[in-house]
Order: C-alpha cells, then structure tokens, then sequence
C-alpha cells in the first residue's frame, strides 16, 4: 500500500476515521479492506459506561457501497470489551464502530441506508434489479424486510388535517390516507374509509383545528362525532366536478339542439331557412330504441315507489342498470349519439367543394393537388365525396356534424379567458337556439366564477337562484350543496384545498403498481409514510 493510500481511503471511505487500514486486496471482481479497530474505549450498550478492559476479538465481514463499479467489503477486526459496573445484566460486550457498523449487522451503515431509499423508492424486484447494477445485489424479499424494519414516524400535532380514500382493489376496498396540509407530508393510513374508524383515529387528537375532505359522508360524520365543532372544508375540485356532471346531464336531454339548424333548399333569398320535414330525419337506431323502451319500463315502477331490487327482480336486468335508468330525469340522458367517424379528408373536404365550383370534377387531378397538401389517402375516396357533391342541389358539403356533449360542457365550466375563439362562438350560437342551454351556462358560469374567485358568501344567493330556474339538474346540485352548506361555504371562501391529498392518491397508485397486487397493508404502509 503506497504512502498516499491512507489519505484516499480516508476520502473514499470517511467513517473508516476510527479503524485502521492493514492491507487491501483484490479477490476476484471485489475489493477487501483489511482494517481492525483502534478506539482505546467503547460504551456498554446496557448501560453507556465506557470500558477499555479488551476481553476478547474477533472478525466481522461488512458489505460496503461499491467503488468503480466493484463490490467492497470490509473484514473488520473488532474486540469484545468487560462492562465492570455491577448493576449492568451485561457481563461482555461488542465494540460498535460509530457511522459503521451496528448489531448483527452484515452491512455498513452507509449501505444500509442506501438499500433502505432504493426499497422504499422501488419496492422489492425493482429494486433488486437496480442494486443488481450498483455492484451490490440483493434479493427483493430482502429489499422488502428493510422496509418493515424501518420505524414509522410520530403522528405529530396536526392542525389542518387533509383526508381522502383511495382503492385497495378499484370498486371493491378502500382505504383512508390523512395528510398534514401544511407541510403536505402523511401523517398515517387507514385500512378502510368508513366513519368509525376515521372517527377513532381523531379521539384525543385535540390538535386537529381543521379538515380538508372531499364529498364524502363517511369522513364528514367521522370528524363530527370525534371532534364535534371543528370546521371542515370541501374540495373545490370535487364541487367544480359535481357540477360539471349536473352541467353534463341538462346538456344531453337537450343534445337534440347542438347540431346546427340545416339550410332548407327552397328558402328565400332573405336567409330564410326551415325546419327539415318529418320524413327527413334519420328514423332512431336500435340501441336508441331499446334505450328508451327500457326508460320507459323502468322510470314509471320507480316513480310509484318500487326499489331498485324489487324492479331488478320484475324485469330481470341487473341491478346496476336499473339504477341507472330509474336516477335518469329523461330517456335523453341515457342516449349517447354516435360519433361520426373522422377520416383524412374531413381538412380538405372544402378545398374539393371551392374547386367543384371551379369546375375541376377530376378525381385523380383532385388527388394529386391534395398530395401537396398532406393527403395521405386514395383516389377512390376522393371520387366517393365528388359523387355526394354532384347529387347535391346546393352543392355544399355536408353539414359540420354537432359537438360533443363533453365539448359543450367544458365551453361552459372552463375559464372564459382561456377559451378559443371558435368555441365562444359556437356556445354563444347554441345559447341562442336553445334557452335551456342558455340558461344552464349562465347558471353554471356564475358559479364557477363564485368559486375561482371564493366568494363563498353569495353562495346562498346562487343557491336561490338556481332553484328558482327551471334546470332540474340544477336543483339537484344545489340541493347536495345545501345538504353540506358548512363544508362547501369552507371550501368556496378558504385558502386551504384538498390539492396536497389529492396528489398522495395518485402516488399511492404509482407504489400499488410497483406490487402488481402482492403487498399487504402493513407494507404499503410504510411505502406511502416513509418514502
């Protein structure tokens, strides 16, 4: 060993400041570090009395972190010391090296610690494959034993509490993740989400001054039974989105009135256009009208009071489709139109009618000019369009099909300011053919301008007013907002947000991924608290 090897193993290995390097040697694709210890005194663990009376050595062989890509190891010569106080159960004792070795230890603590982050970051064969490249491999039931290993950290006083449940199994088991606003760190995870067990986990926690929870009632009676008083605040998120499903609803028993008016072909020169003929329109579909007749044999037995299993029972459909066609106001609720199959040719179907005009009816000239610009399909599908052209009076294409139900309602719901120009228009036309529309998007408007702005306190007015108006979807909304008017005047006029629990639950995924399944509770536990 050259005169300089000391002052660089002290660089590369710091904590190796109380040992002292004999040799190092290669065996194989490892480095070995021959070193024994040389504190003259170590402290008896039973009672921290030092002690320089050596009884006994022996050797101990540590893993360290890898060097250049090659595993190290330390054979580490320690001594065993007499604890000389008479009180003290131990008689002998194992020196341990501070910031290197602990008990029963095979590891550095250094190492330790670094298996301990890749375990909690990957999870067990993740892990393993990744530590498999850092020179050091291990299995991944190991990784896994780390983790369980580890100490859960203190609850803490928390005084603005965040909780949300997330799903074991989608659907089927849920359980409950409680975060400390403030800081954004969880504080501890529940097995279920029902109310008593939130409502145990709160006893005797007096700290908490506050609860951020979404829409759910199990959490909301959870936290007035334990800490009766404490002011709860809803998600806005979770608000903003039951009132994008009631926007959603009132939007589709009137989707007869999205598509545009079509230009009559006798109308006057004045613009005048009439309304197609009955014989013209597009006789309903089959699911159209199954959908309806079921409608209409379902929503009558639950209107006279019927349940939904004794109208499961009567008509034999399964009960979750009985429910949702009793909880349906109307049959238009339930239809969902067909989307129009778009192809290439949809960006230069006005091209093809400017140059009809022209008088170029040349499929295969046609297709060559449209190559330039990025057509990418055939001549026959180019022939097909000129047809419907030549069969046309009016030769016009074919009507802009209507929008979609969820484009309408984010016109309505989005901010105003960050909308495109065209969809402006295309509302504001839509607003003016249907007054029911128009009305649902004042309405809808207003709140969500009430609640980006939290002005919770013309809440009450909102409410009055959307009662008074004829969208039943409306009345809806407003009525679960006045069930839990606290929570949701809270959340419409505070700063705090369930934001921070949300984001948890969308890690909590990423870490049940990583298990494909096969973790229990305790161990993703300690994932989601110490990772």
């Amino acid at each position: 060993m050259g005169e300089q090897a000391p002052e660089l193993l002290k660089v590369l290995f710091p904590h190796l400041d109380q040992v002292l390097v004999d040799r190092i040697v290669r065996v194989g694709r490892s480095v070995r570090i021959v070193a024994r210890s040389i504190a003259p005194t170590a402290r008896c663990p039973g009672c921290g009395t030092a002690s320089s009376r050596a009884h006994s050595r022996y050797r101990r062989r540590l893993a360290d972190t890898a060097v250049g890509g090659q595993m190290t190891a330390i054979d580490l010569t320690v001594r065993r010391f007499f604890c000389d106080t008479a009180e003290c159960p131990k008689r002998t004792f194992a020196e341990q090296v501070d910031q290197l070795t602990f008990r029963y230890g095979r590891r550095t603590m250094s190492l330790q610690r670094d298996l301990e982050k890749v375990a909690l970051a990957l999870g067990g064969q993740a892990g393993q494959r990744l530590v498999e490249n850092l020179a050091y491999p291990v299995s991944g039931s190991t990784l896994l034993r780390l983790i369980r290993r580890l100490d859960l950290p203190p609850v803490g006083d928390v005084a603005v509490l965040g909780v949300d449940e997330f799903a074991f199994r989608r659907g089927r088991r849920f359980g409950t993740i409680l975060i400390d606003m403030e800081t954004h760190r969880p504080v501890d995870v529940l097995p279920d989400h029902t109310a008593d067990t939130f409502a145990a986990w709160l006893q005797d926690r007096h700290h908490v001054q506050m609860v951020c929870r979404d829409r759910g009632g199990s959490f909301a009676q959870g936290a007035q039974r334990a800490l009766p008083g404490v002011p709860q605040v809803a998600d806005r998120w979770h608000i903003l989105h039951n009132l994008a499903i009631a926007v959603e609803k009132a939007v589709r028993r009137h989707r007869t009135c999205l598509a545009p008016p079509a230009l009559d072909p006798g109308a006057t020169e004045t613009g005048a256009s009439q309304a197609p003929p009955v014989e013209d329109q597009p006789a309903p579909g089959r699911r159209e009208q199954t959908t309806r007749a079921r409608w209409q044999q379902i929503r009558p037995l639950f209107e006279n009071g019927m349940t939904l299993q004794a109208i499961s029972r009567h008509t034999g459909y399964d009960l979750t489709t009985v429910r949702r066609y009793a909880r349906a106001t109307s049959a238009e609720e339930l239809i969902r139109p067909r989307r129009r199959t778009r192809t290439d040719l949809d960006l230069h179907k006005a091209h093809l009618v400017q140059r009809w005009e022209e008088g170029c009816d040349n499929a295969e000239t046609l297709r060559n000019e449209l190559a330039e610009r990025g057509y990418t399909g055939s001549r026959r599908t180019v022939r097909r369009f000129l047809n419907t052209l030549g069969t046309s009076v009016l030769r016009q294409p074919p009507p802009a099909p209507a929008p979609a139900v969820p484009d309408v309602v984010h016109w309505i719901i989005g901010r105003p300011e960050n909308q495109s120009e065209p969809a402006g228009q295309h509302l504001k036309e839509l607003c003016t053919r249907c007054t029911h529309i128009a009305a649902t998007c004042r309405l809808a408007r207003g709140f969500a301008s009430l609640l980006r702005r939290r002005d919770g306190h013309h809440l009450q007015d909102w409410l009055a007013e959307a009662e008074q108006s004829e969208i039943t979807e409306l009345h809806s909304f407003a009525k679960g907002l006045r069930q839990d008017l606290a929570a949701v005047t809270a959340g419409l006029t505070t700063a705090w947000n369930s934001g921070a629990v949300e984001g948890h639950v969308n890690r909590i995924k990423m870490i049940k991924r990583q298990h494909y399944g096969r973790a229990g509770f305790d161990l993703l536990r300690r994932r989601i608290l110490l990772a």
